[in-house]
């Protein structure tokens, strides 16, 4: 990564939006289908016609294409993000494209993508629910698997297929077979007869034929917390990350209380435990600090779930929620031995945001996703033998990455450095074509970048030491395009490079811990 007290940054739109062809050309498409310009023989004054979003890489020197690249010099262009003329139709009406300097493939030192992200909320499961249930315990090897190309012992593989998620091995192969595999991690919701196989990835690579493994399946008994009459009962959940600091000026954090109600003897007696559950929701949805950053779902003693009261889509299925459904209908009909209810959390936050009319550079934008914690407390009980409640955090809150909105900033930065400034005053940004860059990026997409580190040496510097002038060149996009890693990959492999394009991409929500008291 460079920064831009050590590298100039340009940012290219390439989008590859529909074509606006000039007078007298005929409305064909010079760009592939993913926007990527390679057809030799197109022209920097073709690109200057498009609609913004189509970019290609041309030589410095004819301004046409390359279509398949030696080791040398190249510009990279995009069509511009004006709607009209900014020089004058005196000079040829043509729009300005926006070019980087002559890129030297000798002088690249890295290139890389950043592949978008979606961001992801944070997720906890508190008490018995369908994903703190049903944990693998054993193993049965029904398939050894063939040519498995590294023996050795391998801890916290992770297991794929089955009806669950979460669960790891610890596998020892010999000979080329599996001889040994032992549960690790038990993760959340399998049913017993699941056949999972190991992931080869982390097994030394892909064998010839994969092991596949029998599953036997029990209830996390650490999950069932029954609750007696005549008890209050109190949850504290904690909500970390930027919304919460930016609204309170803290952590926002409450401790909620459940009254099971009196008991009709003078014995305690088990209560049905989803009427606990509601009594948290119910204060989580209705609680001034919490409920702008947490969802609950309530799962009663029969794994039915219940909703909030006004809920009308069920937000991990799409699906359509009736008021049959919200948990003010639920009417209890006494607690089941051996049964228990629990609570799914998510979170739930949403940042006000201007539309592009009264858009401004200085409107904050929230990224970071937030935290949740919680724990069962006891305000009078004996700490030293106080049991938690079960706590599973299904997924940590991960910050998106690719934003439509920071997607517009780095554009007007870049643009600023082209003279092209963006106004504040509406009526101005209007005359100026402002408004044309927000029209060109859907504020609320996540875009994937391309990235060109390379140096332009200064061989004539009056201070007689060598030195050079380093660019970053970001180029914006819809999503991965293969055509143009492997057309970069082959331009830099043609001198040398010792590296290709690195990829990052993000990492899709895993179960975190197994069951465990809190």
């Amino acid at each position: 990564m460079a920064y831009f007290n050590h590298a100039f940054n340009k940012v290219f739109l390439g989008t590859g939006s529909t074509l606006n062809p000039g007078p007298g050309e005929s409305p064909t498409n010079p760009a592939s289908a993913d926007g990527f310009i390679t057809t030799a023989g197109v022209t920097s004054e073709t690109l200057s016609r498009l609609s913004p979003g189509y970019f290609g890489f041309f030589d410095p020197k004819t301004f046409k294409t390359v279509n398949s690249p030696s080791c040398c010099p190249l510009i990279l262009a995009c069509s511009s993000l004006m709607a009209k003329d900014k020089i004058g139709p005196f000079l040829g009406g043509y729009r300005e494209t926006n070019k980087s300097k002559t890129i030297n493939p000798k002088y690249i030192n890295k290139t890389y993508v950043v592949d978008h992200c979606t961001p992801q909320q944070s997720v906890v499961s508190i008490g018995n629910t369908v994903y703190t249930d049903d944990v693998v315990v054993s193993l049965t090897i029904n398939n050894a698997g063939v040519a498995y190309p590294v023996d050795g012992t391998f801890v916290g593989v992770p297991l794929q297929a089955g009806s669950g998620i979460g669960a790891t091995a610890n596998i020892v192969i010999a000979g080329g077979i599996v001889v040994l595999v032992t549960i690790n991690n038990g993760g959340t919701g399998y049913t017993t007869g699941d056949n999972l196989v190991p992931d080869y990835d982390f097994m030394g690579g892909a064998p010839g034929t994969p092991a596949e493994f029998d599953a036997v399946v029990s209830i996390s008994a650490g999950c069932c917390h029954e609750f007696y009459c005549g008890e209050t009962y109190y949850l504290r959940v904690d909500v970390k990350g930027s919304p919460a600091l930016r609204a309170l000026n803290h952590n926002a954090y409450q401790t909620l209380d459940a009254y099971t109600g009196c008991c009709s003897g003078p014995t305690p007696t088990l209560v049905d435990s989803t009427l606990v559950m509601i009594a948290w929701a119910n204060e989580m949805v209705t609680n001034n600090y919490l409920k702008s950053f947490i969802l609950p779902f309530v799962f009663d003693e029969a794994g039915v779930v219940w909703y909030a009261p006004g809920t009308t889509i069920d937000i991990t299925s799409g699906l359509a929620v009736n008021p049959s459904q919200w948990w003010d209908a639920y009417v209890s009909p006494g607690h089941t031995p051996g049964a228990c209810a629990g609570l799914r959390v998510f979170g739930a936050y949403v940042e006000t945001q201007f539309g592009n009319c009264s858009f401004q550079v200085t409107d904050f934008f929230e990224k970071e996703a937030v935290q949740i914690y919680a724990s069962m407390v006891d305000y009078t009980g004996d700490p030293c033998t106080f049991e938690g409640i079960c706590l599973v955090r299904e997924c940590n809150g991960v910050q998106g990455i690719g934003f439509g909105e920071q997607v517009v900033r780095d554009l007007i930065l870049s643009q600023s450095y082209l003279q092209n400034f963006f106004h504040t005053d509406i009526r101005i940004r209007e005359i100026t074509q402002g408004s044309d860059i927000l029209n060109s990026v859907n504020r609320n997409a996540l875009y994937t970048r391309y990235y060109i580190l390379h140096s332009v040496p200064r061989f004539n510097n009056p201070t007689s030491t060598f030195d050079n002038d380093q660019y970053m060149l970001e180029i914006v996009t819809n999503g991965r395009i293969a055509t143009l890693e492997t057309y970069i990959n082959n331009w830099t492999d043609n001198c040398g490079a010792c590296e290709s394009m690195e990829i990052m991409t993000c990492t899709p929500c895993e179960v975190l811990e197994n069951p465990s008291r809190a």
